[in-house]
């Protein structure tokens, strides 16, 4: 049990550089104090493991889903605040359940009445946010994973507005996969999806059948198949979730209470037996490296796109926000009365925080807790082989028919990060001047090479299409930027709230390969990644390679059946960098 009581600031990089410009900042045993700063307060003890965990089964998928405000306690002992939710709940939304090959066609209607939860972090200096947002918020829904056409993708421009409604087509050929739906209007994204508008959207098939019974022998339903939305958030001392108000822009939302299926460090009661959860990281910005305290392994079964060949046993799972995992947890070893806690020993932002205390980044080392009940065990196997009537996932035996390189980077103010971009582009830049864009042909397969050129790591999303990772590579920084500028320097002007800064960067596109600037081997991807993902980690200072096939066409044996053309997007997933920038379309052709 733990009580907390104390003050935690929240800073961004540049209200600490004002305000220690402003009088000084002092640190007194590491702790951060200044008047000018936005505070989330405990004055009721938020105790650890007391809160039962709400468990979202499936259901089957409805017809329309309703988005409303409504209003939810995170914890016995805080009051009730506002939010925003799918579907008539308090929080999140229903989780829906597909099988391949059967069409959804989902009327999502927007009955939000009144102010945005977060009214005064509504930031109209971020582009595509509108001052309508504060009392009228628009919403986008993105089926995260789906391959759907690009009008059903949840675009963040195809936003709709209270009374308004939009109707969205997914036919889900594809894989068995965990999928989950979330607000994706530009410029709020992180606000709306803080505020509760999240949900699980499982999808089955051969393998991994509705109600369970499938040749896998998985563990499928109620009781004994839980999804997990894990969210760090932080409260004020009504109950209502804390954010800063903007601007000055934040640039990670990375706090200290750890949420799952919206309730604060909760508790499931389990039985002597196989478990499987359905994990998704939906964190505005906090990777989280998983164990168990028992020491006991991580079962890993199946990734953001569907299964495995085989499980693999991890020490420790890590999951950066977007991303999925599909585990096992055998708890048929463990005693009654057994507590068994979910920790987490990873740094925000990922892997090493941001230096000189200069934003708030506290460590979350424990999310939820597994109490073992009575009874006897019923210990059940776990399957070898995890693929049966569905072909095992190999590399890609066709070519690319050409490499993009892409770049992962910032426009720096006097006190950090103004705007993080892809390319240095900004969002309406290829817009513009399609030449900006990337335009790959429908069922070809091309290669991704990711360059992060940042200290911290950034979760890359793709919509539309799975990838496979082929490897990730260091590369010296310093030597690349100096190539990549001499492609010809160009001045761009960055205005957010109170700054605006002209700042040099590379003016060519696109930017120059990385590989002769990399150093030492390339690494193939972890035996948990080497599965068909849509959201991969971005290393700081390495290039990520992805195998993309832009079809079903384009190669033999995916996981999907549709070839679609149009404009998608891609992305940052940490949803402060999506929200300002770190995102751009590309389209299909």
């Amino acid at each position: 049990m733990s009580t907390y009581k104390k003050k935690v600031a929240l800073l961004t990089r540049r209200q600490f550089i004002l305000a220690s410009a402003g009088g000084g900042a002092a640190f007194l045993g590491g702790a951060m104090f200044k008047a000018n700063r936005t505070y989330a307060n405990y004055p009721v003890q938020i105790t650890k493991f007391t809160e039962p965990l709400p468990t979202p089964f499936a259901s089957p998928p409805p017809s329309t889903l309703t988005i409303a405000r409504s209003s939810h306690s995170f914890h016995s002992n805080l009051g009730a605040g506002p939010t925003l939710a799918y579907g008539g709940l308090s929080i999140l939304g229903p989780t829906i359940e597909a099988t391949r090959g059967t069409p959804l066609s989902l009327n999502v209607v927007n009955n939000i009445v009144g102010n945005h939860p977060f009214l005064e972090a509504v930031d109209t200096g971020i582009n595509g946010t509108l001052e309508s947002d504060k009392n009228n918020p628009r919403v986008s829904l993105h089926l995260h994973g789906s391959n759907a056409e690009a009008k059903s993708d949840g675009y963040p421009m195809d936003t709709f507005t209270s009374g308004q409604n939009y109707l969205y087509n997914f036919n889900n050929n594809q894989e068995a996969a965990t999928l989950w739906y979330h607000d994706h209007a530009m410029g709020i994204t992180g606000l709306n999806v803080l505020a509760g508008l999240a949900g699980f959207y499982l999808i089955r098939d051969i393998d991994d059948p509705v109600g369970g019974n499938g040749p896998l022998g998985l563990p499928a339903g109620d009781p004994y198949e839980i999804p997990l939305v894990i969210q760090d958030r932080s409260f004020n001392t009504d109950g209502s979730v804390s954010h800063p108000k903007q601007p000055p822009w934040l640039i990670e939302y990375v706090v200290d209470v750890a949420t799952v299926n919206g309730k604060a460090w909760p508790n499931l009661n389990v039985d002597r037996t196989l478990y499987r959860f359905r994990i998704v990281n939906g964190s505005s910005a906090r990777t989280y490296n998983l164990k168990l305290s028992s020491k006991q392994p991580i079962i890993q079964i199946g990734t953001d796109q569907g299964m495995l060949n085989a499980p693999v046993y991890l020490s420790r799972l890590l999951i950066s926000p977007g991303e999925r995992a599909d585990v096992l947890i055998d708890f048929s070893s463990s005693l009654p009365g057994d507590k068994i806690i979910l920790e987490n020993d990873a740094i925000s932002p990922y892997p090493s925080g941001r230096a000189n205390l200069i934003i708030f980044n506290p460590q979350l080392p424990e999310i939820m807790q597994f109490t073992v009940n009575a009874g006897a065990a019923a210990p059940k196997p776990v399957p070898k082989r995890l693929r049966l009537y569905k072909p095992l996932i190999k590399p890609i035996a066709v070519k690319p028919i050409r490499q993009r390189f892409l770049t992962l980077v910032e426009i720096a103010g006097s006190a950090g990060p103004i705007v993080l971009l892809l390319n240095y582009l900004y969002w309406d830049e290829p817009l513009k001047n399609p030449e900006l864009m990337e335009r790959p042909k429908v069922d070809t397969v091309e290669q991704w090479n990711i360059i992060n050129l940042q200290p911290v790591s950034h979760p890359m999303h793709l919509h539309l299409v799975p990838f496979q990772i082929l490897n990730r590579q260091k590369i010296n920084p310093a030597k690349y930027l100096k190539a990549y500028f001499a492609n010809g320097p160009r001045t761009v002007i960055s205005k957010h709230g109170i700054s605006l800064t002209g700042s040099t960067v590379p003016g060519g596109y696109p930017p120059p390969d990385p590989t002769p600037f990399a150093i030492g081997p390339a690494r193939p991807p972890a035996p948990n990644e080497a599965g068909w993902k849509d959201t991969v980690l971005a290393n700081p200072y390495e290039v990520t390679r992805l195998i993309v096939p832009f079809g079903a066409q384009a190669a033999e044996n995916l996981p999907f059946g549709n070839s679609f053309v149009g404009t998608y997007v891609w992305h940052c997933h940490m949803l402060g960098h999506e929200d300002n920038e770190m995102m751009l379309p590309y389209e299909v052709v």
